[in-house]
């Protein structure tokens, strides 16, 4: 077995598990800090990193395993499609990024949402509930000026902001 082909699965490999380990445990930043910028908004960090080293590797090795050959001339294809890899795939993260930045709504008015009672104490007039809020329930100070129970459980509407709301329908 030629050394390029095992240089491809080692890469390759690589490139999987570390993919693997970012979409279970989130981004794993072994990145190493190189500032320089250039004005397509395109940092020379973004690309001279671990990940940009595994994909130029992975199109290096593919090209002399495809040409099964190791010369001046395959090198320089080699080399030519590792940069490619390495450009490609560094947009290809970035439109994904994007992408999923426009698809997050934050959301800091809330109005007549449904809500479900968490705590209440009836001394204090305050309590917090459970709200979705950008897909994931999260629990915000409930506040009522009027002398109202509510039970752990109870659903009801509400209205104001992330941080403190007040009930706007509620079953007495």
């Amino acid at each position: 077995m030629a050394w390029y082909v095992i240089v491809l699965i080692v890469s390759s490999s690589l490139f999987l598990l570390t993919t693997i380990g970012s979409l279970l445990f989130g981004d794993i930043n072994v990145d190493m800090d190189a500032n320089l910028d250039f004005d397509s908004g395109f940092l020379l960090s973004d690309v001279i990193s671990f990940k940009g080293l595994v994909h130029f590797t992975i199109g290096f090795s593919l090209a002399l395993t495809l040409m099964n050959e190791f010369t001046p001339v395959s090198a320089t294809v080699g080399v030519i499609t590792g940069i490619v890899f390495v450009l490609v795939l560094y947009y290809l993260y970035k439109l994904i990024y994007e992408k999923l930045q426009q698809n997050m709504k934050y959301t800091n008015e809330i109005n007549d949402m449904e809500a479900e009672v968490y705590f209440w104490d009836d001394k204090h007039k305050t309590g917090e509930v459970f709200i979705t809020l950008e897909g994931r329930p999260v629990t915000v100070t409930l506040e009522c000026p009027e002398d109202i129970h509510f039970e752990k459980g109870q659903k009801i509407k509400v209205s104001g902001t992330r941080h403190s709301v007040h009930p706007t329908n509620y079953i007495v």
